[in-house]
């Protein structure tokens, strides 16, 4: 069983609302990959997310 992190960042239904939120993606992404223990410190991370790019995530980590 290995954790995994499901994240959903709400985007309007359009080409540019698209690109926004895959760009915003890939950094939440890049910040996750570059800590050592992700699991130890997603709470952290989401929290300067969404203060820095004023986006709410919902996400939670399940295990497969």
């Amino acid at each position: 069983m290995k954790p995994v992190l499901v994240v959903n960042l709400e985007v309007k239904d359009n080409h540019e609302e698209a690109a926004v939120g895959a760009r915003l993606a890939l950094i939440l992404c890049q910040e996750l990959e570059a800590t050592d223990n992700w699991e130890d410190s997603v709470d952290d991370i989401v929290a300067n997310f969404e203060r820095q790019h004023r986006r709410k995530l919902m996400y939670s980590i399940s295990f497969y």
